[in-house]
């Protein structure tokens, strides 16, 4: 039973509790917590199909791009769809990588981005911005992928062997999955999990590699899918944005799919034991998605006669009560008896499938008629009418007391609706940039607690601005950085300081040397020294960091830092300037020099390689030299 010690209240009907089958055909998903569903033609009917796992393995010429954007693989290059809807090159003319790209597999994660061609396979970081690797490979690649920190894995043309390089190209290992078939997909997931799928005999099966050994893995351990729904060999659907053909262009929708499922399909179940004599059972309620063309029915009887083993014996055709077409919930219409058969039909049109999550049966029958007079419920005929009555108050009173239950709910980061997170996030104080993606806003509000225990602190601020750009900033205190000498307890420190008069920090008509002292018109000279860069702060980001506006970043140090501090941003450039402030992890970035360009003229991204002849000898006729360039 699904119920509690004592007297039973419901009983359900689903994948993890069990269906109580005594007899099925055409149905699948018998322990699916994903719920019953019509059967596949052909193969085996419990096996994802492609169009199916297009959300979490595309078309291997696409691949997803961050804030909602998307790679596509053309002949004449690789393209990028924007914010506006529209394709573009990732690489504008006259900047294109050499050589050209003409990739037929690509793989992201992140702002990694990875092209494959016929023997070789490219990385770059910042979504094409930098080359970081160039792997060789031969046989062709079957099967690409990336994760987080740019490391790459593989699959050729044979087997099911798997190949890793990390970020700079450099080998990581080759390893036997020891699956059959071969390789159709590779995708990191959640925590770094790799997702393997594969194609055995025309039938796909999912794995998951933990440490190295496969695991069968289903659709729900992907994590969130992308928008891709449909793709043929005309073009590819991304849900709302519409369908585009294989260079970019709009086009129309996929053509009319061929029938893939049984159009209908039947399940019988056992005598369900209600565990009381002649028990008037209540209400039916069906927790079912059924798509156009689709539908679900049901029918019920009840009995209370069993044969000589003890079996339930089947009622006659004139004794099942069909539920009206299309309600999921109706109220239990038959004389009292111990035990209830249900019958449950699929149909659908032979390219889609209802799917049944769970069958709720209430027991026994209590309404709000057990609260009146006994009077009202003197007459059999007036008893039940007031009963069936009454049920249509309850019903809704129920469904009140249900969303008020579940409120807690709404208050959980991970399980609204992305329509809700403003709300939430009111609550808690966050006003939320109309850029943030909804995974960043509920990171935002997971760290909530934390951040606000710690609020004004560079700790908390260093949080929050992490989980809004993805980066880690640099907070610099200025007042630290000032040329005034500090006088502290243990005495002056050599080379903390400077020691100098007060014409050379403002100047001053009289005293100071044209030239020697800044010339300041705002404050109290007088001042200088204690409010010189007091309560200020600067923020510098890395240029890996997501490319949220600074006006943007701006608003959110002013909502977290404290209100008698003001603080700027500052974003890592092209690398170190002389003369000009420059932070290492923002203003550089330490990754190795990328292949020798032979006819480049030399600019600022152009390395020289000493000679033979020394150091600095610079580069002389019939001398050996080098020089690369980015």
């Amino acid at each position: 039973m699904s119920c509690g010690p004592g007297e039973p209240t419901f009983r359900l009907l689903d994948g993890y509790v069990g269906w109580d089958v005594a007899a099925t055909s055409g149905l699948t998903g018998l322990r699916d917590p994903a719920g019953l569903r019509l059967a596949r033609l052909g193969g085996d009917p419990d096996a994802p199909t492609r169009r199916e796992l297009l959300p979490w393995f595309p078309d291997p010429r696409l691949a997803p791009a961050p804030e909602g954007g998307w790679f596509l693989a053309t002949p004449g290059g690789v393209l990028r769809r924007g914010p506006d809807g529209a394709w573009r090159p990732v690489w504008t003319p006259g900047c294109d990588p050499e050589p050209p790209v003409r990739a037929t597999l690509l793989a992201s994660h992140g702002h990694w981005l990875a092209a494959a061609d016929r023997d070789r396979v490219r990385v770059w970081w910042r979504e094409g911005e930098q080359l970081t690797a160039v792997i060789r490979v031969r046989g062709g690649v079957r099967a690409l992928a990336v994760d987080h920190r740019g490391g790459t894995v593989l699959a050729t043309g044979h087997g099911t062997e798997l190949w890793r390089f990390g970020p700079d190209g450099r080998p990581r290992g080759r390893f036997r999955t020891g699956l059959s078939g071969t390789i159709e997909g590779l995708r990191f997931g959640t925590r770094g999990r790799l997702h393997v799928l594969t194609d055995e005999h025309g039938t796909l099966r999912l794995w998951t590699l933990t440490r190295g050994r496969p695991r069968p893995a289903t659709v729900g351990a992907l994590g969130p899918g992308t928008a891709l729904t449909d793709a043929w060999a005309g073009g590819f659907c991304l849900g709302e944005a519409g369908c585009h053909d294989w260079h970019g262009c709009p086009t129309g929708g996929p053509p009319p799919a061929a029938p893939s499922v049984h159009r209908h399909g039947e399940l019988r179940t056992t005598g369900i034991d209600s565990g009381i004599p002649r028990c008037r059972w209540h209400r039916v309620t069906v927790d079912a998605d059924v798509p156009d063309g689709c539908a679900v029915h049901l029918a019920v009887a009840v009995t209370e006669e069993t044969d000589s083993d003890g079996v339930v014996v089947e009622p006659d055709d004139g004794d099942w009560q069909l539920a009206p077409a299309g309600a999921t919930d109706f109220l239990i219409d038959a004389p009292p008896g111990r035990y209830l058969l249900l019958r449950l039909a699929l149909t659908g049109d032979g390219t889609a499938t209802p799917v049944v999550r769970r069958v709720r049966l209430d027991l026994p029958r209590h309404t709000s008629a057990d609260l009146l007079p006994a009077a009202y419920l003197a007459d059999p005929a007036a008893e039940d009418f007031t009963e069936r009555f009454l049920s249509l108050f309850d019903v809704e009173l129920a469904g009140i007391d249900r969303v008020l239950d579940r409120y807690p709910a709404l208050l959980d980061p991970a399980g609204v609706p992305d329509e809700a997170l403003p709300w939430l996030g009111g609550l808690l104080g966050f006003a939320f940039e109309a850029g943030w993606s909804p995974a960043v806003r509920r990171e935002l509000l997971a760290a909530a607690p934390g951040l606000f225990r710690r609020r004004g602190t560079p700790g908390a601020l260093r949080d929050v601005i992490r989980v809004v750009t993805g980066a880690d900033p640099v907070i610099t205190d200025l007042a630290a950085e000032r040329a005034w000498l500090p006088l502290s307890d243990g005495g002056v420190r050599l080379g903390a300081g400077r020691l100098f008069g007060r014409s050379a920090a403002r100047f001053r008509l009289g005293t100071s040397p044209l030239g020697g002292a800044p010339l300041r018109s705002h404050g109290d000279p007088a001042t200088d020294p204690l409010t010189e860069a007091a309560y200020r702060f600067r923020v510098s980001l890395p240029a890996g960091a997501a490319p949220v506006e600074t006006a943007a970043v701006e608003r959110l140090i002013a909502a977290h830092a404290p209100a008698h501090t003001a603080g700027t941003v500052h974003r890592g450039g092209l690398g170190w300037v002389v003369g000009v402030r420059s932070t290492v992890g923002v203003d550089t970035a330490f990754v190795p020099l990328p292949e020798t360009t032979v006819g480049t003229p030399l600019d600022r991204g152009t390395v020289l390689a000493p000679s033979r002849r020394g150091v600095r000898r610079g580069i002389a006729v019939g001398g050996t030299a080098g020089a690369a360039t980015w």
